[in-house]
């Protein structure tokens, strides 16, 4: 009983060192195996019309936007005038809705954080 334990122990051990060859030649070819989300910890205002400026605070937004995005409620911003790691600054777009905002960055998407879009056209 005792040596099937250890045989069991060392099928476990030669399944984790394989385990993490593979982790470690993934790694080798796609270079992203650790990249950081983006994460969004605060947005001024939190509230506005269509074409009010939003500064979003956060981490992990890349240092140029390239083919990141900012979403209003599942509707993208095109009006972009800074773009910095930790800070965007989008005009909410027109058709957006009360909702969540969403950076995404490398396919990779940030958590939301609400945004209340007031009616009553657009904010000049």
């Amino acid at each position: 009983m005792q040596t099937h334990h250890l045989k069991e122990e060392a099928l476990v051990g030669r399944t984790i060192r394989q385990l993490v060859i593979l982790v470690v030649v993934g790694a080798a070819f796609t270079g992203t195996l650790f990249a950081a989300s983006p994460s969004i910890t605060s947005l001024s205002p939190t509230w506005g019309k269509v074409g009010t400026s939003v500064i979003i605070t956060g981490t992990n937004f890349g240092s140029t936007q390239g083919t990141s995005t900012v979403q209003f409620n599942g509707t993208t911003a095109t009006t972009i005038s800074s773009w910095s790691s930790t800070s965007i600054k989008a005009v909410v777009p027109a058709g957006a809705t009360t909702g969540k905002v969403v950076v995404t960055v490398g396919g990779v998407a940030s958590n939301g954080v609400s945004f209340t879009v007031e009616p009553g056209g657009i904010r000049r």
